[in-house]
């Protein structure tokens, strides 16, 4: 329980001659008075309390049996220990409070947030979004009042790049947020007894007795500026549902099954669950929106699912799930059409653009950056969608419109170490598409802010390098490497480079056969290194070093499974060295085979390996080879 706050801007519900009742000044310590309230003597508190994101602003009970006149001189001390009916009970949430309660929260179910949590009041409830990076989420909790208990049902659970169904990461998100005081079964979520909950809670705390709380209702769930209020009162009727809750409370009564399996992500037994589901109330819209969720992850389903779907509904109203289906189907017009019209609808900002997102990789080249802008547009502070138009921007040659993204990162990014970050991954960017002047910008903004990282102070030796200026590289390559080496961990490629730096530009092999050799093996420029000291180590005759230089670079090709043109290339030159430097083809075999397995049907490689297998087999018969 907090300490008392405002007062509460609420007019006191009492006649005009109840102060002349109340007798003497009560405790300023303890926030409760003596009132008249419905024609009864009772008690209200006059200030509100929080408990936790919750403030009660007004409480009022009665004390029943009691007949006029009554002694009141001994004001409230006189009536703590009396029992009173509870008449009213009216709460408030902040949303900012709810925000900072309800992230801490959310945490486990779905990841580390991009943003706090937000919400929003809807028709009947309220909206729930979370997002990081590329995931979003959104669902609605719609009220549903019964009697004394609050109520809400999960409705309308969806997102974009999710690891699991969206209506199982939120009925995990609702676990995590009423853990402690409330509870889910299916996709309703019940806090029981909230008046006596709260009764209990704070009068024994100020030294007055729990009321009696089975006469006060719930009303109406609505928003005054940034808080959500809602009153408990003896004299309200049983509470009217919406229309939307009562729809969605007569289908969790059929999902029930289904919807625990899913927050237990038990798939299978979700999916036989909706089922049978289905059979109850065939062709329900949401039941099958549930059933091509699961469906769709799961390869070779989605033709199935796409013809349960358009048995029900057109797919392109079926959101991302339709998208998706329609996608896997070969329907790109039909997904985006999908995509944007989710995206349209959609009232949680960063789920939408993460649509439009979504659109912007499955459209033409050409209208990638309509998609993108949108975008940004839906939800400007969205790092995800910065990153993508800059990447886009800079496919296109639009330099000053990537760098505009790249103001636009760093300026959101909190903290040193977060705009540090966003520095270097937009220079990173710039100087792989080849603007060199403007990515060696970068990565200086970069080091203002954190002036001893390794990676990119070897960006901008990269970037150095790539405008010519090699003796700058040099140094720092060597700074990033010392930097990196202080951390336990030394950067391979800038060791890489570096090794390329001083063979190419400074002709002193030794020293770059020494810099190849301090890549670790386990780095993932490791082999690399190694097929680099093979072969500065046979430029300057040292045959033996190289042999086993390339031998270690088979043996961690072997380990990692690399692949690629240049695995191939640097496999095939340590065959041409045994061969032709050492005379070996029994080496030379061996590099060829490991190539031939990784590419079987590579002709150039297969013919290499015909003649080192025929040169060591005519050696093998011959009797003094």
């Amino acid at each position: 329980m907090g300490s008392p706050v405002r007062p509460s801007t609420l007019p006191p519900k009492q006649s005009p001659s109840a102060q002349a009742l109340v007798g003497p000044p009560e405790d300023p310590r303890v926030p409760l008075r003596l009132t008249v309230t419905r024609g009864a003597l009772g008690m209200e508190l006059y200030e509100p309390i929080e408990i936790g994101p919750l403030s009660v602003e007004r409480l009022s009970l009665t004390f029943p049996g009691l007949r006029f006149p009554v002694d009141l001189s001994g004001g409230v001390p006189r009536f703590r220990s009396r029992r009173g009916d509870l008449q009213e009970l009216v709460l408030k949430v902040r949303l900012g409070e709810l925000t900072r309660f309800a992230t801490k929260r959310a945490f486990e179910p779905f990841g580390p947030l991009a943003k706090p949590i937000q919400f929003w009041s809807i028709a009947g409830g309220v909206g729930v979004g979370l997002v990081a990076g590329d995931r979003a989420l959104a669902f609605d909790l719609l009220w549903a009042p019964d009697e004394g208990a609050a109520r809400f049902v999960v409705s309308r659970a969806r997102g974009v790049g999710l690891q699991a169904p969206a209506l199982s990461i939120a009925l995990r998100v609702c676990d995590a947020l009423c853990e402690g005081f409330g509870r889910r079964a299916g996709r309703v979520v019940r806090v029981s007894d909230v008046a006596g909950r709260l009764g209990r809670a704070l009068l024994p705390a100020v030294g007055a007795r729990a009321p009696a709380s089975t006469a006060v209702r719930f009303g109406e769930l609505f928003q005054e500026l940034d808080e959500l209020v809602v009153a408990l009162d003896a004299t309200f009727p049983p509470p009217v549902i919406t229309d939307a809750a009562a729809r969605a409370l007569e289908l969790s009564r059929l999902t029930a099954p289904a919807d625990d399996a899913l927050a237990e992500s038990r798939l299978d037994d979700a999916r036989a669950a909706l089922l049978e589901a289905l059979e109850q109330a065939p062709r329900h819209p949401e039941i099958v929106r549930a059933l091509c969720e699961l469906d769709v992850a799961v390869p070779g389903r989605a033709e199935a699912a796409l013809g349960l779907l358009v048995e029900t509904l057109p797919a392109t109203q079926a959101g991302a799930v339709g998208a998706a289906l329609l996608l896997a189907s070969g329907d790109r017009g039909g997904a985006l059409s999908a995509l944007e019209r989710a995206a349209r609808e959609e009232t949680f900002a960063p789920l939408s653009a993460l649509l439009l997102w979504r659109a912007s990789a499955a459209c033409d080249d050409s209208q990638v950056l309509y998609y993108l802008d949108r975008a940004v547009a839906a939800a400007p502070t969205l790092p995800r969608v910065h990153e993508a138009r800059l990447a886009a921007r800079l496919a296109r040659g639009e330099v000053q419109g990537a760098l505009s993204d790249a103001e636009h990162l760093e300026a959101m990014a909190t903290g040193a170490a977060a705009r540090h970050a966003a520095c270097s991954s937009a220079a990173a960017s710039l100087l792989a598409a080849g603007y060199v002047k403007e990515a060696g910008r970068a990565f200086e903004r970069a080091l203002r802010y954190m002036p001893d990282d390794a990676r990119a102070t070897a960006g901008l030796g990269r970037a150095l390098l790539a405008a010519g200026l090699a003796s700058r590289a040099i140094a720092l390559f060597e700074r990033a490497i010392a930097l990196s080496e202080k951390r336990g961990a030394p950067d391979g490629r800038a060791l890489v480079e570096l090794a390329q730096l001083l063979a190419e530009r400074l002709a002193d092999l030794p020293q770059a056969i020494a810099r190849a050799r301090e890549v670790p093996p386990e780095a993932p420029e490791a082999e690399l290194a190694r097929y680099l000291e093979g072969l500065y180590r046979s430029r300057i005759g040292d045959r033996v070093g190289a042999s086993l230089a390339y031998a270690r670079m088979r043996e961690i090709i072997e380990r990692t499974g690399s692949r690629g043109e240049e695995t191939l290339s640097h496999l095939r030159q340590a065959a041409r060295f045994e061969l032709q430097e050492r005379d070996d083809p029994t080496l030379a075999e061996r590099h060829l085979a490991l190539g031939l397995r990784l590419e079987p049907n590579h002709a150039e490689l297969s013919a290499e390996y015909r003649r080192a297998a025929e040169l060591l087999d005519s050696r093998r018969r011959s009797p003094q080879s």
